[in-house]
């Protein structure tokens, strides 16, 4: 009986300073919740529903049949909002911990506005547009980097290492 009296106080005593660690800071929570609201309003929400309807106007010419099509529209809408959420969810600490409070509150002030969500939406088209102009200036670029780096180094090497990564 003695001994477990004993463990119970032990285990009183160790599990005090993991009840305080957990208890939620009302501050924090705020804050995190305030970088969640901002990630939403500027990486999610409208720029998701834009996501899907780049990807409806890329298969729209496909010559896929339409139950395909369909099913390729709605798959790949899908898993870009799902990777959208856990990027959201991922960096929202980030977020928190960059910006204040006030700052976080002034940036979604100005995204909930009809100036805010236009400007999102403009990012979301400009990004994508950016994509489509770096990738052909960017692979010949990266092409020379390798032939170079093949010209110092051994690339046999460099292969077979990769090789062994993905095994």
């Amino acid at each position: 009986m003695r001994l477990i009296a004993v463990v119970a106080a032990m285990l009183a005593i160790s599990a005090a300073p993991t009840a305080a660690q957990d208890a939620p800071d009302p501050a924090r929570e705020n804050h995190l919740n305030l970088a969640a609201r901002y990630l939403e309003l500027t990486q999610g929400g409208d720029m998701v529903k834009q996501m899907r309807r780049q990807i409806e106007e890329g298969y729209a010419e496909s010559a896929l049949p339409a139950e395909q099509r369909t099913w390729m529209i709605e798959s790949m809408s899908e898993a870009v909002a799902d990777v959208v959420a856990q990027t959201i969810a991922e960096l929202r600490d980030d977020v928190a911990d960059s910006f204040t409070v006030p700052e976080l509150e002034a940036a979604i002030g100005f995204y909930e506005s009809p100036m805010g969500r236009a400007v999102v939406r403009k990012q979301v088209d400009l990004d994508f547009e950016a994509q489509e102009v770096m990738m052909p200036l960017l692979l010949p670029r990266m092409t020379a980097v390798m032939e170079k780096f093949c010209v110092r180094f051994d690339c046999e090497a460099l292969g077979e290492a990769a090789a062994k990564e993905f095994r």
